[in-house]
């Protein structure tokens, strides 16, 4: 007699979507969807910083954007942007299993960046340093939810189901 605990069906395990491998849900698909989403934002404000990195004064860090020095720390900032979106957009397309880690350090830096503001807050421009909280908070929101969610192919319920059945 088999012991295991037999499997119960929910809702999601009928929610595949037709082009999506086995095992994906459309809950899965949305987290993909989020994830690929912030890792594309995430590329164009990185690009942007690494071009333009005075551009950052209006929008976070002041006057203090136009000094030299100030721009040297703009720029790595903007190509760790370059590089955590073309990574996360890559592992997106190959549907392997490092998508999550990508989209969990998307996480990690946003909360950094949150935290750092909040830290400066009281000498950052008013609206620049509520605007980046702001921006920071809900990405770093977007990127937890999206890692939680992104799974690799062969994945999830459906799939370990399927797997269940046949082996």
């Amino acid at each position: 007699m088999d012991r295991r605990p037999v499997r119960r069906e929910t809702p999601a395990d009928h929610l595949q979507l037709a082009s999506a491998p086995s095992g994906y849900t459309t809950g899965m698909a949305v987290a993909r969807i989020m994830a690929g989403a912030l890792a594309v934002n995430r590329v164009a404000f990185g690009l942007n910083y690494v071009l333009r990195p005075a551009s950052a004064g209006p929008s976070w860090i002041g006057r203090t954007a136009g000094r030299p020095a100030t721009k040297v720390m703009t720029r790595s900032q903007g190509i760790r942007d370059v590089a955590l979106g073309g990574g996360a957009l890559l592992a997106l397309a190959r549907r392997g299993g490092d998508a999550r880690t990508w989209v969990a350090a998307h996480a990690l830096a946003d909360a950094t960046d949150f935290a750092a503001t909040w830290a400066a807050r009281d000498r950052l421009p008013r609206r620049g340093a509520r605007l980046a909280l702001c921006v920071a908070g809900v990405s770093t929101a977007v990127a937890v939810v999206a890692a939680a969610g992104v799974r690799p192919a062969g994945s999830g319920p459906v799939a370990s189901a399927e797997r269940a059945e046949n082996g």
